[in-house]
């Protein structure tokens, strides 16, 4: 016996969307390059070998003065001798020399080619500190000079000053008291002329 009514199961359905298609193509793709990768690291790399020549360590000296430890300045080392051992071809002396660091310039350093502008620039800049140097001679000499005759000016002032005080205490003594031996003459005054008061 039909019923009339309808099922109402969901159905399964298939939808191709670009979305998927682009999922579905990465994952297949991913799959296929794993063992090829897989393949290449497990592959041994060639060993490259270098020519093999007979070669001898030597030991080189080098003389380390005392230092106290960057990390810790607690920790002080005393002067002491490191030995680097390095490996040279057979046919190399024992003793190999050694220069400082900075005998030799870096690769990096080129120096600057000869210019013509430059030259004349320096030779200006030489004539410069010349006339410089002679001007500062000449103002120290010239100093020099004032300075004595500043000094000669201060002593003639002071000794100015001493015969100028000793005039005045002379001025002062003769206006105090007439010589004693000399005796002054009355003042005659004609009977026709009054006295003339001079101040």
């Amino acid at each position: 016996m039909k019923s009339g009514r309808q099922s109402h199961e969901p159905t399964a359905r298939i939808v191709f969307c670009p979305a998927w298609i682009s999922i579905l193509t990465l994952f297949v793709t991913g799959c296929a390059t794993q063992p090829l990768a897989v393949r290449t690291l497990t592959e041994p790399q060639p060993i490259v070998n270098a020519a093999v020549l007979p070669t001898k360590f030597v030991e080189t000296r080098f003389d380390v003065r005392g230092y106290r430890e960057a990390a810790n300045p607690a920790f002080r080392h005393e002067a002491h001798a490191v030995y680097r051992r390095t490996m040279v071809p057979i046919t190399a002396s024992d003793e190999l020399a050694t220069v400082p660091r900075v005998t030799y310039p870096p690769a990096s350093f080129t120096p600057l080619p000869a210019s013509a502008e430059l030259a004349a620039e320096l030779a200006t800049q030489r004539t410069i500190t010349g006339d410089l140097r002679a001007i500062q001679t000449s103002m120290v000499e010239t100093e020099r000079q004032v300075q004595a005759q500043y000094a000669t000016l201060v002593r003639e002032s002071a000794e100015a000053l001493k015969v100028r005080e000793q005039l005045e205490a002379e001025r002062a003594r003769m206006r105090v008291a007439p010589p004693a031996g000399a005796a002054v003459p009355p003042a005659v005054v004609p009977a026709g002329n009054p006295p003339e008061v001079r101040w």
